[in-house]
C-alpha cells in the first residue's frame, strides 16, 4: 500500500528521451501522463479520507502517508508550472 519513494519523486515515470528517438513519447505526452499520475494521487488520497471519516479499515498512518504524497505532488506540480513560465518568458525576451 506504500509506494516508494523514488516512484514518488518522478511520478512512477522514467525520463523523457531524446527529442529523435522514435521510440519515445513526446513531451507533451509525457507532460499529459504526469498530470494524471497526480490527479490518482490526489483522488487516492481522498478516498482514504473518506474511508477513514465513515469509520472504515485506513490507518492514521496510511492516510497521512497518502495526504503528504498527495501534497508533494501538488507542490511539484505547481513549482515545475512555474519554471515552465520562467523558462518561455525568458525565451520570448530574447534579442534574434
Amino acid at each position: 500500500m506504500i509506494t516508494p519513494v523514488s516512484s514518488v519523486a518522478t511520478g512512477g515515470l522514467s525520463a523523457p528521451s531524446a527529442a529523435g528517438s522514435s521510440s519515445g513519447m513526446s513531451f507533451s505526452d509525457y507532460l499529459g501522463h504526469a498530470l494524471d499520475e497526480v490527479n490518482q494521487t490526489v483522488d487516492r488520497a481522498d478516498q482514504l479520507a473518506v474511508q477513514y471519516a465513515s469509520g472504515g479499515s485506513v490507518s492514521t498512518a496510511d492516510l497521512m502517508i497518502a495526504e503528504t504524497q498527495a501534497s508533494l505532488a501538488v507542490d511539484l506540480l505547481s513549482q515545475t508550472a512555474t519554471r515552465v513560465q520562467q523558462a518561455y518568458q525568458t525565451l520570448m525576451n530574447m534579442q534574434i
